[in-house]
Order: structure tokens, then sequence, then C-alpha cells
């Protein structure tokens, strides 16, 4: 029970707190609405003063609104009214500067020429076919105009021809990296550069135009292009350029020609003339003599065209003039024609950059091709000139002209790539101009190779041509001698030959290249041509010699030149085998070995006599009673060994044999092929009693025919 009233008396107390609370919440509630009344009453009055504020305002703010807006107007009207004023007044003001032209200060007649343009558009748009527009505009293109001449005076002004001996030095330089002829390396032309001049050259560049220049054309080339829209000063930089290139390349060709010809100790390589010689060659002593000579000419010439290589070291070149008929000058200018070519591609290497660092990307390619053409007239008018006389001196029989040829195709094929950048940049008609150019080396080449082994063949074998003394014949020395010349430009004639082969083949459509190798046995195989051709040759005119040893003799002497020049040049080597099985060695020596076994039969006649097929005259071993007939055939055979002997040595001192040791083998078999034939029937009947004055018949003892066979072939003897 206490528990319930304690519980009781808590909840009255909560409940007593609770209605406290509540009629203090309704008083403040009461309070709230009072304030709110209150507050509603203030908004309300409030608003209807601000709405009574904003229609007293609105129209002043309408009107300041009105006035700022004129005021703008008025403001942008004037600016409007100076522009067009100052626009009015451009040309009067640019008038004097723009007609004196843009002298040095190419920035502020830019800047001229600027607001000109500006003046030209707004006439347009605003006041078409005016005399303010007129005016404008004729200033506009009298200053582009101006500027298109202060373009070229600049051009002129800076742009002139590289010194000859400076590109001669970077030429000089480049042949002695890609191993084309090097006309420096040989006498005279040695004093067109300084002793270190490959040293400059390697570190020299083609400089056209100075950098300040090169700023002011470019300047002045963007501005014609892209705002004046002019083509104009394009024309003039590939006009002025290409005069120097031309004027360039000329004077480099005149610099070099006059150093060629300003010598005069020219040593040539020949032609092989249809109506040879008939001076002999007689000794290879007297040709070793003579070729010491020869090398000191060459050393001493500034148009050498072949160096010496290191296998044929006393070699000799025949001369064009032997003939009589001199040395063509653009037969000579062959000479310096890869100088000139190679000079027109360093040019043309060259002149694509300047040409890239002035003018713009669009112009480059008919730029390049109006520059570049001159020159381009220059360089193939100089080779066609080249081949026209390469073709007349073949026409004439003189082949080793086809060797003038050599060098160009070979500077063609080691430069191929250099030519073919500037093919890229060329229009298509320039570039078929410059390979049929090319082409045409190859073909007038090929055709003359081909051509030379055909006059081989058909030499004249004309008696009073033919070396009395049977020594080596002038067609085999020039064979020899051109084939080893050849040799140095194996790849070139193997693709002259290639060419020309392709060519006849109706079949093959375009040239094909071959690969590293393949053109050597082109020409391997074509030696082999030439040497068979010229055996038949040979063959042929040792037929006109009466005596049948002195066709031996010839034959010999010809064939051992062969082979031994074959040797010394290394020409041997490029031929492995020949149809027959056997080596070029091989074949040349058992010709040699044919030819000794014919030569020895002019024994025959005379040591028919030594031989006792009828021993019927000395049967009777008692000599006392040799009988009057036995005694007479000993006599008249002693008479005509001793008559034919000395008939053979007299002929036969006459003939030559250049070479020592086929000149000891021969005689050595002449001593083994008689002696032992003469010892045996002198030993047999030359104490016999077949007469009383012996020395009349037995006129040589073994060691005096040994000795006088010792003396075949030598003329002093």
């Amino acid at each position: 029970m206490e528990n319930i009233s304690i519980r009781k008396i808590a909840i009255e107390t909560k409940l007593k707190q609770e209605e406290d609370g509540l009629n203090q919440m309704k008083d403040s509630l009461s309070k709230s609405e009072q304030l709110t009344v209150g507050m509603i009453t203030i908004l309300t009055s409030m608003e209807s003063r601000l709405h009574k504020l904003e229609e007293a305002i609105t129209p002043v703010h309408q009107e300041t609104e009105h006035l700022t807006l004129l005021q703008e107007n008025i403001e942008k009207a004037s600016i409007v009214t100076d522009k067009l004023i100052s626009i009015h007044q451009i040309p009067e003001e640019e008038e004097e500067s723009v007609k004196r032209g843009p002298s040095d200060n190419i920035d502020s007649y830019l800047r001229s020429l600027e607001k000109l343009r500006k003046c030209v558009e707004f006439f347009k748009k605003s006041k078409p076919g005016s005399h303010d527009l007129d005016k404008c505009e004729s200033l506009f293109t009298e200053g582009a105009s101006l500027l298109n001449r202060e373009f070229r005076a600049i051009l002129v002004h800076h742009c002139k021809p590289i010194a000859p001996a400076k590109l001669h030095e970077i030429v000089t330089y480049h042949l002695d990296s890609v191993d084309v002829i090097s006309l420096s390396s040989h006498g005279s032309l040695n004093s067109l550069t300084s002793t270190n001049s490959i040293d400059a050259a390697s570190e020299s560049t083609i400089e056209h135009i100075c950098e300040s220049a090169l700023d002011k054309l470019r300047l002045i080339a963007n501005w014609l292009s892209e705002v004046a829209c002019s083509k104009e000063f394009v024309e003039a930089y590939s006009q002025v350029r290409s005069d120097i290139c031309e004027r360039t390349l000329t004077g480099l060709k005149d610099h070099i020609h006059k150093a060629v010809t300003g010598t005069h100790t020219i040593s040539t390589l020949a032609g092989l003339s249809k109506k040879h010689n008939s001076m002999s060659i007689e000794t290879e002593n007297k040709k070793k003599q003579k070729s010491g000579k020869r090398r000191e000419l060459k050393r001493m010439s500034s148009s050498a065209l072949i160096q010496p290589s290191a296998g044929r070291k006393n070699s000799t070149v025949p001369s064009l003039d032997s003939t009589g008929m001199g040395i063509d000058e653009n037969l000579e200018r062959a000479h310096t024609f890869p100088l000139l070519c190679i000079a027109f591609v360093k040019l043309s290497q060259s002149e694509m950059e300047l040409m890239k660092s002035v003018l713009p990307s669009k112009y480059w390619s008919s730029a390049l091709s109006n520059l570049l053409q001159k020159s381009l007239i220059l360089i193939c008018g100089e080779g066609e000139k080249i081949i026209t006389v390469v073709k007349q001196y073949i026409s004439k029989n003189e082949y080793a002209s086809v060797l003038y040829a050599c060098p160009i195709v070979r500077h063609f094929r080691n430069m191929t790539a250099d030519y073919e950048i500037i093919f890229k940049e060329l229009p298509n008609s320039a570039r078929i101009k410059l390979k049929n150019l090319i082409s045409s080396f190859k073909e007038t080449g090929g055709k003359g190779l081909e051509e030379f082994t055909a006059s081989i063949k058909n030499d004249s074998d004309k008696q009073s041509n033919l070396p009395k003394d049977g020594t080596v014949h002038e067609l085999t020395s020039n064979t020899i001698i051109f084939m080893e010349h050849l040799m140095e430009y194996s790849e070139t004639a193997g693709d002259m030959l290639n060419y020309n082969n392709q060519n006849l083949d109706s079949s093959s459509s375009q040239s094909q290249e071959l690969g590293h190798g393949h053109y050597r046995t082109i020409l391997g195989s074509y030696i082999v041509k030439v040497l068979v051709a010229l055996r038949a040759n040979l063959e042929r005119k040792a037929k006109c010699y009466e005596s049948v040893a002195l066709q031996s003799i010839f034959l010999m002497n010809n064939y051992h030149h062969i082979l031994k020049s074959l040797e010394r040049s290394g020409l041997i080597e490029w031929i492995t085998t020949l149809e027959d099985g056997t080596t070029l060695e091989e074949h040349y020596k058992n010709l040699i070995t044919e030819q000794q076994k014919n030569y020895q039969k002019c024994w025959n006649k005379i040591t028919q006599n030594l031989t006792e097929e009828n021993k019927s005259y000395h049967s009777n071993l008692d000599e006392s009673k040799m009988s009057r007939g036995s005694r007479q055939i000993i006599k008249d055979r002693f008479k005509a060994f001793n008559t034919g002997f000395e008939e053979i040595q007299k002929i036969q001192q006459h003939y030559s044999i250049p070479n020592e040791q086929l000149r000891n083998n021969i005689r050595k078999e002449n001593i083994d092929f008689v002696v032992p034939l003469y010892e045996s029937f002198l030993q047999k009947h030359g104490n016999s009693q077949f007469t009383k004055n012996r020395d009349k018949y037995v006129k040589y003892s073994v060691q005096d025919l040994i000795s006088a066979l010792s003396t075949f072939f030598d003329i002093s003897a």
C-alpha cells in the first residue's frame, strides 16, 4: 500500500508539471500571434511605399539609358570617322615610301604595303570602282613590283658563281671517296689545288648567299606568296640561280680544260686503226725502255684517263694521234666530263637546300626544274658531243675511244643514288633526257666493244702490215693493251655489254640490273670472244708468210705475248675453263707447243742428209776401198747440210723472238734436234777418207754447230 501511495504522488506531481508547461506554451503562442499581426501591418506599409517609389524612379532610369546609348553611338561614330579619315589619308601618307622602294628596311616597307592592302579591301567593300580604290590598288601593285625587283636585286648582288678552284676541291674530295677517276692525282692538275685541298674540301661547304641576305629573301618571298599572290619572284629566283649554276659549271669546265690542254703532254688511250702500222715490236727489252718514258708522260699528263693497276706496272698505251688522225677536242674533254657531272650533282643538291630555305614549299618543284634546266642542257650537250665523237672514232675503227666512255658510265653507276634524288625533283621530260644520256653512253660503249671484236676478226691480212721478223703483231699488242685497260672497268664494261645484249634481244623489254660479279663474268666471256677472234686473225695473217718456219715463229711470238700479258694483268684468272674443258693457260701453252712442232719441220730438209736410210755407200768396212760413188754421196750430204744450214741461219738470224725464255727454249730444241743427228753423222763419216780436202766439206765441229744455233733470232750475231 505504501508503494502505491508513493507512486500516486509521483504521477500527480508529473501531471502538474505538464499542465504548467502547457499553460506557458499557450501564453507564448498568444504573444507570437500578436507579433505576426504587427509585422504584417509593417510589411504592407513598406510595400505600399516601395510601389510609390518605383513609379517615381522608372521614368528617370529610362531617360538615363537613352542618354547613355546616345553617348555610345556618338563615340562609335567618332571612331569610325577617325578610321575613315585615316584610311583615306593612308595612300597619301605611304605613297612616297612605297615609291621609294624597300631599300634596307624591308620590315617597314612590308608594314606600309600591309596598310595599303587593308585600304584596298576596305574600298572594295565600301566604294567599289572609286578613285580611292584605284589609287590604293595602283600603289599596292607598284609596291609589290618594287618588292619583286628588290628580291631580284638581292639575289643578283649576293649570288656569284663558285670559284672553279674551290668547286674543284670539293669534287676532287668526292672523287677520292667514291673511287671515280681523279684528275687531280695526275700531273699538272695537282697545281690547281693546294697541298691540303682534300682536307680543306672535306670541311668546306658551298655557301651561296650570306645569312642576312637569306633572311631578307625569305621574308620577301613569304610576303609575296601569301599576301601579293605573286609568282614573279619564283621566276626571278629560278632565272638568277640557273644562270649562276650554268656559269659555275662552265667556269669549272673551262678551268680544267685549260689546265689539261696547257700541258700538251698527254698520254691518251688509243684507237686500234683499221690500217695498222707495219712497224713491229722487235723486242720486249725495247718495249720496256719505251714504257718507262710512257709512264713518265702518263705521270705528267693532266688528262690521264686510266690509273695503272698494281698488276700492270709497265703497260704502254698507244695514242690516238699515232694514226695521224689527231685527238678530237671533244674526246679530250671526256676526261673532265665525270668531274662536270659530279659538280652538277653537288650543285643540284646544294641548290635544293638553298631553295628550301628561301621559297615556300608549293614552288619547290617548278623552281628547281627551271633552275636546273640550263645546267642539264649543258651536261647533256657535253655528253652528246662525247658520244658523237666516240661513235665517229668507232666508225673509223678507233675502238679504244670506247675507253673514254667507261669512266663516264662508271661515274653514273657509282652515283645512282645521288641522281635518283635529283630525278625525283625534275619533271618527266628532264628526267627522261638525262636517263637517255646515260643509256646512250652504255649503248655506244657496248656496240663499240662488240664491233671491236668483229674488227679484230676482219683485220687486214696485207703482207705490208706483217712484221718481217715474225715478232708480235701490232694488232696483238693493241688488243691486249685494250683489254688490260678494260679490266679496270670490269663492272662498267660488263654493264655496257649486258645493256647492248638486252637491246639486241627483242624478248627483253627493259634493261635488268645484275648483281655484283655477274658483270665481270660477262666481261670474261667477252674477252674469250676477243681472244678467239684474235687467234683466227693471227692464223690467217701467218699464212701470208711464204716461210712455214716464219709462220710458226710469228704465231709463237703472238701466243706467248698473249699468255704472258694475260698472266701479268690478271685477266687469265677471270676465265676458269674454255668450252673444251681446258684452262686459258693450258690452251695457249698447247698452241705454242703445236707451233714449236711446226717450226721444227724447217730442219727436216737438211736433217734428211744426216740420216742413213741407204747405207750402201759405207757398207764396206775398208775405207781405203770405199767406192767413188760412196765418197761422192758423203761429199754431197755434207755439202747439202752446210748449204742448207747456212741458208737457214742467214734467214732465221733476222727472225725475232723478243721473249728471252721462249727464244732460249727454241734454240735449245734446235740444238737437241739437229746436233745429235749431225754428231752421229760426223762420227761415222767425218774421219773417213771420202775426200782429201776435208775442211771443204766438214765446216762445223759439234761445238761450232751449237754456237751457230745459239745465234739464231739475233740480228747482231
